[in-house]
């Protein structure tokens, strides 16, 4: 099978047959996602450490409602051969439909990955968090997250080009505040990437993001996105 014919296949799952296969009991939500990531070196053009900032602002009920506002900033230190670790903090404000306004904090961790194979871009990035709700217990929940990351170009020369993402989400112990130990969540994109040869620090993706939340004691929920991502990398 040609890659873009295997690209055209999970396009077609992810938009058509995986928000109707197996999850037709869920809540249904459909919202619009958007997103800065930024990173570069840290120091001199040779030095190993590194800088990370991104930053979201995510509606809900067909984008009427604001929902999730995520400030992550961290520091890394290149390991060689397109490996490098990540320490940081992450801030996010929540606005539920239904009760008050509350935050969370995070500390975490990270291995990122990348390479190509050939036209096929491949990346990894594996996070464990530390999370603290003080306003809704008092337990720290450990969670891991795995991402796995393709891309691969629209044509010979193009600007633009295919992107596909899968990240599961892994609860590692119960808390007082509604964490539950297992599988948390599950998101997966497909979309279209442009990057311009003006700017080689700079690209921009949009596609459709589902995401799947597993709730042990309530009704699972399923989320409709329109996905809208701006990536730096100096």
């Amino acid at each position: 099978m040609k890659l873009t014919s295997l690209f055209s296949a999970i396009v077609l799952y992810v938009v058509v047959l995986l928000p109707t296969k197996a999850f037709a009991g869920a809540e249904q939500n459909n919202g619009v996602w958007m997103m800065t990531a930024s990173q570069g070196v840290l120091g001199t053009s040779d030095s190993l450490y590194r800088w990370w900032f991104d930053a979201h602002a995510r509606y809900s009920d067909d984008a009427n409602d604001f929902e999730q506002s995520i400030l992550r900033p961290g520091v890394g230190y290149s390991l060689g051969n397109n490996h490098t670790v990540w320490l940081g903090y992450g801030w996010i404000g929540n606005s539920p439909e239904i009760g008050d306004e509350f935050y969370e904090h995070r500390v975490w961790q990270q291995h990122s990955w990348k390479t190509s194979f050939g036209k096929l871009g491949f990346s990894s990035r594996s996070r464990l968090e530390q999370r603290f709700m003080e306003e809704r217990g008092s337990e720290t929940g450990w969670r891991f997250r795995q991402n796995f990351k393709l891309t691969y170009p629209l044509g010979n020369n193009t600007r633009f080009y295919l992107s596909t993402w899968d990240e599961v989400f892994l609860n590692l112990n119960d808390t007082d505040w509604g964490a539950n130990n297992g599988l948390d969540r599950n998101r997966i994109f497909a979309g279209i990437g442009w990057k311009p040869n003006s700017l080689d620090y700079f690209k921009a993706e949009v596609g459709y993001l589902n995401q799947f939340i597993y709730r042990e004691s309530a009704t699972d929920r399923m989320d409709h996105l329109l996905s809208l991502n701006v990536f730096l990398n100096f």
